[in-house]
């Protein structure tokens, strides 16, 4: 006979409003960062140890904490970095483990993100982050519109 999964706890078990706005407050450090064009919170908003994942659009992932902090160094000192401003916020979460999707607003457009978070020692640090295109919403035209070309959504950063 087959052996079932393990039983996995309930998704939102130990997971209260301290613990969403922990993340939300994480979460929010790292787009502080990316706008302040600040590395040293950069490096202190990841996990210091453990899997963790990086995609950065049109890019191949990244495992290493190396190879992802010096991905963000060289974002970060680029004099045409992009400034992101993060909205739409959406937590789901389990003990010592949540996920926070939200949209990135850049001046040319705007990108989905998932940016994963493990609890630690010394707090909720970044394990994940991948960030890519949203597809173009579809608006009502009205008069004034109707001769405007659409932005191009495909900017990444």
């Amino acid at each position: 006979m087959p052996r079932r999964p393990p039983r996995l706890p309930p998704l939102m078990a130990e997971f209260d409003d301290d613990e969403r706005d922990a993340v939300l407050a994480a979460n929010r450090a790292f787009y502080r960062a990316f706008n302040d064009r600040d590395y040293g919170s950069m490096e202190q908003i990841w996990a210091s140890t453990g899997a963790m994942v990086c995609l950065h659009p049109g890019q191949g992932p990244l495992h290493e904490r190396t190879a992802i902090l010096d991905s963000w160094q060289g974002i970060l000192s680029h004099p045409e970095a992009p400034r992101v401003r993060c909205v739409d916020e959406w937590v789901v979460g389990r003990s010592g483990l949540a996920i926070v999707v939200c949209r990135e607003i850049l001046a040319n457009g705007q990108l989905m993100a998932t940016n994963t978070y493990a609890r630690t020692s010394e707090g909720w640090r970044m394990v994940g982050h991948h960030s890519g295109p949203v597809p173009a919403v579809e608006r009502p035209t009205t008069a004034a519109s109707a001769g405007a070309p659409l932005p191009d959504r495909r900017k990444l950063h």
